[in-house]
């Protein structure tokens, strides 16, 4: 048996399972997550959301970008905790809208 190769270093230990979005399923496909953008963009400001296929990119007035795919990791980016709760209404709401537009 050979020795073990320094440079590979040691092994990673295995990544944790996500934990699932409870409203994954009610933000699914292109329409949905542009209403939830435009929601956003309508109630926070500093803030530009746009969608994609898999999820939404926060810019900050900053320059600050960041990459979010699940409704709270949205939430987390743009709201304060205590603001939360009256944002995944008005957003579930926006996205759950039979009136929205593409």
């Amino acid at each position: 048996m050979s020795a073990p190769n320094p440079w590979l270093g040691r092994p990673r230990p295995p990544r944790p399972e996500p934990v699932p979005d409870p409203d994954a399923l009610r933000v699914i496909g292109l329409g949905r997550r542009t209403a939830v953008a435009r929601a956003l963009n309508a109630a926070v400001r500093g803030v530009d959301v746009r969608a994609f296929d898999h999820g939404w990119t926060v810019s900050f007035v900053s320059g600050y970008i960041t990459l979010c795919h699940g409704v709270d990791e949205l939430l987390d980016a743009v709201a304060a905790p205590e603001d939360r709760a009256l944002l995944r209404a008005t957003v579930l709401a926006a996205a759950d809208d039979p009136a929205r537009r593409p």
